[in-house]
């Protein structure tokens, strides 16, 4: 894991290299109000109290610097904006950052647009089980490059996993390690695998004392 200097110098280096960079395509600049809007009745109080708006700043397949946002459980957003870093620093393309709300809670939809996305209030494929990503302990990553098989299935269909294509994960890769570091699970690691999903295990509890205002990353705040 990052030590809090190293940390500290890769923040102050980020602020250098991109403090005035404010657009991008792909963000979509959503309140917190917004990133959870017209979500289904059957989504407990609680769970949505305990999500946070997570700003982050990613590299696309064009080379170009975008921001975007995700929504996730508060005690996971310093290791998701932690990996965000690595990911710019890696130069590592992400094809959209885009609350699942965007996408009308349609996950496969989410999928077939490459999107990474974090919460989203659903059973896992095929049973009547919440997904970790129902409490936002979750995350998809370019789920084109890192697509989900199962049962024979290929989601999003027609996805082929290729580790040395840009934007991939793969055993060994560094976005990976340090998630594992973070102490999250990676779906990769699975017998049906997954590549596109990492999750940690925290208690399924409701917080106290939330704070929904966006989360920056970390550069934006010194």
């Amino acid at each position: 894991m990052l030590g809090s200097g190293r940390l500290m110098i890769i923040i102050i280096l980020l602020a250098f290299c991109i403090p005035a960079f404010s657009g991008g395509v792909g963000y979509t600049e959503l309140t917190f109000s917004e990133s959870v809007g017209c979500i289904t009745d059957d989504c407990p109080g609680w769970i949505l109290d305990n999500q946070v708006l997570v700003d982050v700043v990613y590299w696309d397949f064009d080379g170009e610097l975008n921001h975007g946002q995700l929504v996730a459980d508060a005690r996971v957003a310093f290791d998701l904006q932690l990996v965000f870093i690595q990911m710019l620093l890696l130069g590592f393309p992400l094809e959209s950052v885009i609350p699942i709300c965007e996408f009308d809670w349609d996950d496969d939809e989410s999928m077939r647009c490459n999107n990474t996305s974090a919460f989203n209030y659903r059973c896992v494929p095929g049973t009547d089980r919440l997904s970790r990503h129902a409490f936002g302990l979750a995350i998809d990553i370019n789920p084109v490059q890192n697509p989900y098989y199962s049962g024979g299935r290929v989601s999003p269909e027609g996805a082929l996993y290729d580790p040395s294509a840009p934007g991939t994960l793969h055993d060994g890769h560094p976005v990976v390690e340090l998630f594992r570091t973070l102490g999250w699970r990676w779906g990769g690691d699975w017998s049906e695998k997954d590549y596109q999903h990492f999750d940690k295990r925290l208690d399924e509890i409701e917080l106290s004392g939330v704070d929904h205002h966006r989360r920056w990353p970390p550069w934006r705040l010194l």
